[in-house]
């Protein structure tokens, strides 16, 4: 009873990962449908309708990466930090607000001076504090977890698996690097979006990489073709649109389009791979 539990919650929250990306493609459809144009990217969306589902989505995304067993330790270790940066996506939204709407934002995103208008800085300054602060007691009850369970005060530095090791390493790492490039950096507020969203789609592109490269060592072709197969496409489509792309009004939509549906056609193919089990065997 207790496996077969496990298995069901695990497939759940795999699919449920597909399921809200299929609800922000819908959300963004539905707006599309109102208007006769697209925004610069799906991130500019968060100055429509779609703002809360795609705030909501993200930050559910983020938790299910970070959540769910990487089926090696590097897969693991990748999918921590790219749900790491998906909240920072979310709450820290792009300067690049476009102008495709069908209920204009009021007050405007952006000042005559072409700031950001102050209700987007305070909506960043309140969630990333948030955010930071909530990492930061997660990490430390972890390590005061780990610690009563061993008895062992260096219990962190030793728990669990690579992957594990590795996550909690990377976290950390970004916790206090976030933190002081919120409170020293002056441009926070118009590049940290965009710099957090290249290096998640990075990591997604990594953990799928890290599958391909362990199939290869198994000697499993057919799990290997798909992986490489993907993983080729992000990092070949992200090239080719990030550098390539010129400048194409809908360069940015498209690419964020293309990594994502990639990344769910490699979820879809892991969970098929996996549908059996809780959690994959990770390196150790």
């Amino acid at each position: 009873m207790v496996d077969d539990a496990a298995i069901k919650t695990y497939r759940y929250l795999r699919i449920g990962i597909v399921g809200v990306v299929l609800l922000l493609g819908v959300s963004v459809m539905v707006e599309r449908s109102k208007m006769d144009c697209w925004q610069t990217s799906i991130s500019a969306y968060y100055y429509t309708p779609v703002r809360a589902i795609f705030v909501g989505g993200l930050m559910a995304i983020g938790l299910c990466l970070i959540v769910i067993k990487g089926s090696t330790a590097w897969e693991d270790a990748f999918l921590n930090v790219a749900g790491m940066l998906a909240p920072v996506v979310a709450l820290a939204p792009t300067s690049d607000v476009g102008n495709c709407w069908s209920i204009q934002v009021s007050p405007l995103p952006k000042s005559t001076d072409g700031q950001l208008a102050p209700w987007v800085t305070a909506n960043i300054d309140n969630n990333i504090t948030a955010l930071l602060i909530a990492g930061i007691a997660g990490l430390v009850v972890a390590a005061i977890i780990a610690m009563i369970a061993t008895r062992d005060l260096f219990a962190v530095a030793q728990v669990g698996d690579a992957g594990t090791r590795r996550g909690l390493l990377a976290a950390m790492v970004l916790l206090l690097l976030g933190g002081a490039l919120f409170l020293a950096w002056d441009d926070f507020d118009t590049r940290a979006h965009g710099y957090a969203a290249i290096l998640m789609f990075v990591a997604l592109a990594a953990a799928v990489i890290a599958n391909a490269v362990e199939h290869r060592r198994g000697g499993n072709a057919v799990w290997f073709r798909w992986y490489a197969a993907i993983g080729a496409l992000m990092v070949v489509g992200g090239l080719a649109l990030g550098f390539l792309g010129g400048e194409w009004r809908h360069r940015i939509l498209v690419l964020e389009m293309t990594e994502i549906t990639l990344f769910a056609a490699f979820w879809l193919v892991q969970t098929a791979e996996h549908w059996g089990e809780t959690a994959g065997s990770p390196a150790r």
